[in-house]
């Protein structure tokens, strides 16, 4: 039991480390971008406004297409529910005729 708590405490280490090296990765990445960016900061947010518009009109088209796919499938499910239903409670009819 005692061998646990060494093993968990080089986890949280190397847990912290990673995080670490993480969050410097992407500090230095960020500094570099900012340095090499071709556009300027108010091309930047138009840029970013405009991508962000058409990738949200292209989602909300995705959207409503799978959304009528969705009611398609449940009106179809419901007709085949039920054809099922009419047609067990037809079978129970004709078995109960017969046993008259």
């Amino acid at each position: 039991m005692g061998d646990t708590y060494p093993q968990k405490e080089n986890f949280m280490n190397n847990t912290g480390r990673t995080t670490l090296a993480l969050l410097t990765g992407l500090g230095i990445g960020a500094g570099f971008a900012a340095l090499f960016a071709p556009l300027s900061g108010e091309e930047a947010r138009e840029w970013i406004a405009d991508t962000a518009e058409r990738k949200f009109k292209v989602l909300r088209r995705k959207g409503r297409r799978s959304f009528r796919r969705l009611q398609n499938a449940v009106a179809e499910g419901e007709e085949k529910v039920t054809a099922v239903f009419r047609n067990g409670k037809k079978a129970v009819e004709s078995v109960a005729a017969k046993l008259d």
